[in-house]
């Protein structure tokens, strides 16, 4: 149900509880939506979602900007509770159309208009990322990654980055919290459970290689399983 429980207090951190995705919500099955928290306080400022295809990063940080913008425009919003700090702006930076990449290639695009986000933004504002960088390879996208969480910790800002370098959030303390100032990164797992999607989140180092083994063992996609069936096959 949503709910009208949020409050304005610019000295708070922010808490959402029990929040969810507006879109997830039917008339005729309202409960199906399954509701998480998260938090942003002084050492938790930026946070790197990773997490398995279709295990809920683009609907959580979706959710998140809802939260945000209905609160602001004084509407309730989907969530048992919201106390936060408003956000000057809410900044988003999800794939474009690829009529829009036509001139500067995909990835070069991606670059501007990350560019052009990251000069509008303060200490205040909320930016939302999804798959940033993820156009090029992934050494590639992970360089520029890097950069990019870097200079939004300089400038304070709060973020969600949802993305498959798991490497991102694996070396988030030896690589990009080490210059940071009090606010850190940290990484934020859409979990799996036995191999299903919970459609929850939670502060976790990213599942990366374990969720892919799981994958891998059920499909029969393993080195064994391969050479055992094609060993059948040959006996047959």
């Amino acid at each position: 149900m949503v709910s009208s429980g949020f409050c304005w207090d610019i000295r708070s951190t922010v808490s959402a509880k029990g929040f969810y995705n507006l879109k997830l919500i039917t008339a005729e099955k309202p409960e199906t939506a399954v509701a998480n928290d998260l938090a942003f306080d002084r050492e938790k400022k930026i946070y790197i979602l990773t997490g398995a295809n279709r295990g809920g990063k683009t609907t959580v940080t979706q959710a998140v900007g809802q939260l945000f913008l209905m609160a602001q425009s004084g509407i309730s919003v989907p969530a048992e509770q919201f106390v936060f700090d408003p956000a000057d702006q809410v900044l988003t930076h999800f794939p474009a159309d690829e009529d829009k990449t036509l001139d500067l290639g995909r990835l070069g695009e991606e670059c501007r208009r990350f560019r052009e986000l990251f000069g509008k933004s303060t200490g205040r504002s909320l930016i939302l990322l999804n798959e940033t960088f993820s156009t090029t390879s992934f050494e590639e996208g992970y360089f520029i990654a890097v950069d990019a969480v870097k200079a939004m910790l300089n400038r304070d800002v709060r973020a969600i980055y949802n993305t498959h370098m798991h490497k991102l959030a694996q070396e988030l303390d030896s690589g990009i919290n080490t210059d940071a100032g009090e606010g850190k990164a940290v990484s934020l797992v859409a979990e799996t459970r036995e191999g299903v999607n919970s459609f929850r989140v939670k502060i976790a180092p990213p599942e990366g290689k374990s969720f892919a083994w799981e994958i891998a063992v059920k499909y029969g996609v393993t080195y064994e399983a391969l050479v055992s069936e094609a060993a059948e096959g040959t006996n047959a």
